[in-house]
């Protein structure tokens, strides 16, 4: 069973490309779902809250927006709060990963934003990184999120660069409304099934 990363900057359609892998029949782990869920523990609910203050709530629940635009305009922020959550997101998909073994698949995926900034590469044989140029990603998040390119751009200012992530990637999926996704997709796919993606 390959493990496979998958991320991608802000806007680039990494959730997209995560769908049609499951369409395909790979098993996908959403980590922004499960850090959410996390979120959501009492435990972990205290310990936010009493870092940031109730400012982030919402009728007594962490507003994931009003959590997003302090940590994105804010590093120290944004790090003190992956420092608690990401220890937990891996151990859920080790969890993840040995109830997945139990249908042998040829490969199973974790969809990240955060792959490389959260230190998870240990945990893949490959990482896929879905490219798209900044203007369509901006467009895509003002459109989903409905905030300004300002926004937009504070958000993608404080991730790891567009060029980073391609330099480290094994695998780039060009998401750019030019090139077939799901073609890409398709031929990752028959690769693993193949363990081609093992080769160097």
């Amino acid at each position: 069973m390959q493990k496979l990363g998958l991320t991608g900057g802000i806007g680039s359609g990494k959730t997209t490309v995560a769908k049609l892998f499951e369409m395909l029949g790979a098993p996908v782990f959403y980590a922004d779902f499960e850090a959410h869920r996390i979120r959501s523990q009492t435990a972990i609910h205290k310990q936010i809250v009493k870092h940031f203050g109730e400012k982030i709530l919402t009728e007594k629940q962490i507003d994931k927006r009003k959590l997003a635009n302090l940590v994105f305009t804010d590093s120290e922020a944004l790090q003190w709060l992956n420092n608690l959550i990401h220890p937990l997101v891996e151990k859920e998909f080790e969890k993840w990963c040995g109830v997945q073994k139990e249908h042998n698949p040829k490969v199973v995926i974790m969809e990240a934003a955060l792959i490389f900034e959260a230190n998870f590469e240990h945990l893949f044989d490959k990482i896929i990184v879905v490219d798209a140029p900044e203007e369509l990603r901006i467009e895509r998040v003002m459109k989903r999120e409905n905030i300004s390119k300002q926004g937009v751009l504070q958000r993608i200012a404080m991730q790891m660069s567009a060029d980073e992530k391609r330099r480290r990637a094994d695998i780039v999926i060009q998401n750019d409304e030019q090139h077939s996704l799901i073609e890409q997709i398709e031929e990752i796919v028959a690769d693993s099934a193949t363990n081609k993606l093992k080769s160097p």
